[in-house]
């Protein structure tokens, strides 16, 4: 078997990015009535083969691979964003969508999870999604940033208690 160790969802559906523009936009303006809830989300099975099946799925067939290790883009992870709920919400999102990816098509990809960090934040939504992920979505792995807060090393090292 030839697994590919590292691959991200690049071509997720377009209501993903409406839910995260909308999210940012409410965070940013500090008007939580205008937080989208992820139960708004609308994405299909047949949106998600899609936009599998003509890119990541046809690039391992492509290069002979048998399984991709697959988080969300790491570039969309945002852990810059301050805010907790907004974090952890985002998240669950990203998350379930790869779980979505994963439950379609097992044979050829294995979840691992977006943590909610965020800068000086605590690890208590941290390890409660990373359980989440590894015990509900069955996810393998984890994406923990060492600066979330985008280049700025704002927040503690990792190796701080």
């Amino acid at each position: 078997m030839i697994i590919d160790c590292h691959g991200h969802y690049t071509t997720e559906p377009k209501d993903l990015h409406r839910f995260r523009k909308e999210q940012t936009e409410a965070a940013n303006a500090k008007d939580k009535s205008k937080m989208p809830a992820r139960a708004g989300l609308k994405m299909s099975d047949d949106e998600i083969r899609e936009s599998v099946e003509q890119n990541q799925l046809k690039l391992q067939k492509d290069r002979g691979t048998d399984l991709t290790i697959f988080s969300p883009r790491a570039s969309g992870m945002g852990h810059h964003v301050p805010d907790p709920a907004t974090a952890v919400a985002w998240a669950r999102a990203s998350n379930d969508l790869v779980a979505r990816v994963t439950g379609l098509y097992p044979e050829n990809f294995a979840g691992v999870c977006q943590l909610p960090q965020i800068p000086g934040g605590g690890l208590g939504d941290v390890v409660a999604e990373l359980r989440r992920s590894v015990d509900e979505l069955g996810f393998v792995g984890a994406n923990l940033n060492p600066d979330p807060s985008g280049g700025l090393w704002t927040s503690r090292p990792l190796t701080d208690e």
